[in-house]
């Protein structure tokens, strides 16, 4: 009686040593799979960028300063993988439509529009090439003080300028990002005639703009 406890107390450790070997090597075979998968770099296919922006300038002029506002026209972008396999967007372009820009005054704004002029030249238009996601993350994502340096393409009219550019303040969650891009603009470079009032109250050349984007990454074909 006792020996056929024995024996099935023996086979009974025999299995359990069996399963547990089992589950080992699997749970081996996973981390094995998981670090090959990242030692590759294998990535998803490129992803569609959906994006929205909403721009705040500054105006200074010899009276006193003021703020204007607009928004950008929606647009897309792709999320691709570099030659060195980090994430990048190869090309994002953004349009500003003048009509759309408002500093709450219309005479003020009728001035604007003149100097853009908007009748031939409706849209500002940005752009940005090869943009690296992976470092924008990291140097804009440290708190108040991260700022990533980011060169744009301004086109005003039919000039043609390359400004610098800040990004900062980045936010991600799920599929979403935010973040701000900051950049002066100087009227006097892209061959724009500040406006006056009585020729005494004249806009400042300098103009400080900033961006808040919205990305949002699509999987769907």
């Amino acid at each position: 009686m006792r020996r056929g406890i024995a024996n099935i107390v023996e086979k009974g450790r025999h299995a359990m040593k069996i399963r547990a070997g089992v589950v080992l090597a699997t749970l081996v075979a996973v981390l094995s799979s998981f670090t090959a998968w990242a030692a590759t770099g294998d990535v998803p296919a490129p992803a569609r960028v959906l994006g929205t922006c909403d721009v705040a300038f500054l105006v200074t002029s010899t009276l006193h300063d003021f703020p204007g506002s607009a928004r950008c026209l929606p647009f897309e972008a792709v999320l691709a993988r570099g030659a060195a396999g980090n994430p990048v967007i190869p090309l994002v372009e953004v349009e500003v439509p003048v009509a759309g820009m408002d500093t709450r005054n219309k005479s003020r704004d009728g001035q604007m529009r003149e100097m853009f002029r908007s009748d031939r030249f409706p849209l500002i238009h940005a752009a940005a090439r090869d943009v690296d996601v992976a470092r924008l993350r990291v140097e804009s994502g440290k708190g108040h003080e991260g700022k990533a340096p980011l060169d744009l393409l301004l086109r005003i009219r039919d000039v043609e300028r390359k400004v610098g550019a800040t990004a900062s303040n980045l936010k991600e969650s799920g599929e979403q990002v935010t973040f701000d891009i900051e950049f002066p603009v100087s009227l006097g470079e892209f061959d724009l005639k500040a406006p006056s009032v009585l020729g005494i109250i004249r806009v400042g050349d300098k103009v400080s703009v900033k961006a808040t984007f919205t990305l949002t990454v699509s999987r769907s074909p």
